[in-house]
């Protein structure tokens, strides 16, 4: 800041100077580009990390179960029991067959 006063015995003169820089501001934009890319990158790696098929395997699915030894027994137990079932119902048939069978003659 400068001042300075002329001086005359009818007039008075008072200049002022002053000199202000003012700093650019910055609104942080820059900032905000960078990581908002940093942030689409990782969202596509991401998306093609698990979206992505897993190889040539992809389409095969083995899946294995183990059942314990009393699970075994009951199915097997069933198994043997709707076969007794299907042949008492073919020994009826048989019978009912022969009964009119006879009744007819």
């Amino acid at each position: 800041m400068a001042y300075t006063t002329d001086r005359n015995p009818n007039h008075t003169t008072n200049n002022y100077t002053t000199n202000t820089t003012v700093p650019p501001q910055r609104s942080g934009s820059g900032v905000a580009i960078a990581i908002g890319a940093i942030v689409a990158l990782v969202a596509i790696v991401a998306y093609f990390v698990i979206a992505a098929p897993a190889g040539p395997d992809a389409d095969n699915v083995n899946v294995s179960v183990d059942a314990p030894a009393a699970v075994e027994r009951a199915a097997d137990d069933a198994g043997d029991a709707a076969a007794a079932a299907g042949a008492a119902v073919e020994d009826a048939a048989e019978d009912t067959g022969a009964a009119i069978d006879r009744a007819v003659e």
